[in-house]
């Protein structure tokens, strides 16, 4: 009904939530509330594959132009 064309599922918005909210500068120990996690260093860690899979998605858009 909206056009998007990625499936929208709570991994999505949780992804989403903690992208934003990194980038908006809000605090790791907010996040992790956020998100419900335990330890701030399980939030880390989710955090740093999110950037890890950004650098996934511009280096497979280089490739994809080569």
């Amino acid at each position: 009904m909206l056009g998007i064309s990625i499936p929208l599922s709570t991994y999505v918005m949780r992804h989403s939530w903690a992208t934003i909210a990194q980038d908006k500068g809000i605090s790791l120990s907010v996040i992790s509330e956020g998100l419900g996690h335990d330890s701030e260093m399980t939030t880390k860690v989710y955090l740093d594959s999110i950037q890890r899979s950004k650098v996934d998605k511009a280096n497979r858009l280089i490739l994809d132009g080569i």
